[in-house]
């Protein structure tokens, strides 16, 4: 199911699955929200930096909202970030991911085979923009190491997008997947609130990745109330 949901007044775009984010990016960029270069706060369980979506059929004719939907509608819930970048939608990126699924430095490109046929949009990419940014741990590191002021990092705008798996952990025993204290989850979304005034605010639920829907629907009634949304007033989108 492809829910989605805005609050256009608020800027922020709401869906099911997290590709859709990079539609609600072109709309920001057409409406003038975002400006030239956006940096996006990425907030997620997961970095979602596979390269290719940048090879997305479309991804450099957009012209309308369908197109947008048409190209995002094409890609993984794990690759539209490049896909945004190649499309001009977001520029620097600051990842707030945890190790334990990727340790990897999502800005190190050095083991990328450049000159292999494969990866030549991404060489030709990299020739007129740096793929550059920050990696964080947790909330809790960012907020250790950056207080309540991220502007140090962005060089523009700002675009928090957020998946709402970041809040679930995975039990390492079981490998069951259990929601943080809900204290923990309200102080976190604030914290992120709070953090900068956000051009614009994308947000996934991804409910497979937050070990049901019953959790899904609980961490998407704390965002909506930490936020101060109420679902009744979303129109689809």
């Amino acid at each position: 199911m492809n829910y989605r949901v805005c609050y256009p007044e608020n800027r922020i775009y709401i869906s099911r699955n997290h590709q859709w984010a990079f539609a609600a990016w072109a709309i920001g960029k057409e409406e003038g929200w975002t400006g030239s270069r956006p940096t996006l706060l990425h907030v997620d369980a997961h970095l979602d930096d596979t390269w290719d979506g940048v090879m997305a059929e479309g991804l450099h004719e957009m012209e309308c909202m369908a197109d947008y939907l048409n190209v995002a509608g094409k890609l993984e819930i794990d690759n539209f970030i490049w896909a945004g970048f190649a499309a001009e939608l977001i520029d620097r990126i600051i990842y707030v991911c945890p190790k334990d699924e990727d340790p990897s430095d999502p800005f190190d490109l050095s083991d990328w085979n450049l000159n292999g046929e494969q990866l030549a949009p991404i060489k030709a990419l990299l020739k007129n923009r740096e793929y550059s940014g920050s990696r964080f741990e947790s909330l809790h590191d960012l907020k250790e190491r950056m207080g309540s002021n991220l502007f140090p990092l962005v060089a523009g705008s700002v675009i928090l997008d957020l998946d709402l798996d970041v809040f679930a952990v995975r039990d390492l025993e079981s490998e069951r997947i259990r929601l943080k204290p809900e204290a923990l989850i309200k102080e976190e979304l604030a914290y992120l609130r709070d953090l900068c005034p956000y051009v614009l605010i994308t947000v996934a639920l991804s409910p497979s990745f937050c070990g049901s829907e019953d959790n899904c629907e609980q961490l998407y009634g704390l965002f909506l109330d930490v936020f101060g949304l109420r679902l009744s007033e979303a129109i689809p989108w």
